[in-house]
């Protein structure tokens, strides 16, 4: 039974990572030619992050503060991100996506979707009801009883 179990986890590690990496590099192939990685994974940082501090983002980003407030400076100056005040805190500064840099997401993660769209095409309607069967256990078993991605617990873990 634990040796199921332990190829049951070599698989779903295996395949998650390996199908991570395929949408990290498909967004990343079709991001907005004028930017960076590093801000494109600020972006994708802001949007999950509704109320993100430059702090945070700096921290999630493993860059210096000074190298952060360049980087949200030059997202500023583009017009895909903003800073606002904290309604809680008025000393605090919160980074919240523009209309443009939300766009700039979509349009990544549209052409992402074809990319898995054309790959999953191929398989038979019976394999794609696995797959969805599949997605929908690691969701209910996995994702839903782990933290959320804005814990203080999982950033302190990445």
């Amino acid at each position: 039974m634990n040796e199921d179990l332990d190829a049951c986890v070599q698989d779903v590690l295996e395949v998650v990572m390996g199908v991570s990496r395929t949408i990290r590099s498909q967004m990343r192939r079709h991001r907005d030619p004028r930017m960076s990685v590093p801000q494109f994974r600020a972006l994708i940082f802001i949007r999950r992050q509704a109320t993100a501090t430059a702090s945070e983002l700096a921290e999630h980003l493993g860059l210096t503060r000074s190298s952060t407030t360049t980087l949200v400076d030059n997202l500023v100056r583009m017009g895909w991100v903003e800073r606002t005040g904290d309604d809680q805190d008025r000393r605090r500064v919160r980074l919240r996506l523009t209309a443009a840099g939300e766009a700039i997401l979509e349009s990544a993660q549209a052409q992402t979707q074809a990319h898995f769209r054309a790959l999953l095409a191929g398989l038979s309607p019976t394999e794609r009801e696995c797959v969805s069967q599949a997605m929908y256990i690691l969701r209910c078993h996995i994702l839903e009883r782990t933290p959320s991605e804005g814990s203080s617990q999982e950033r302190s873990e990445q």
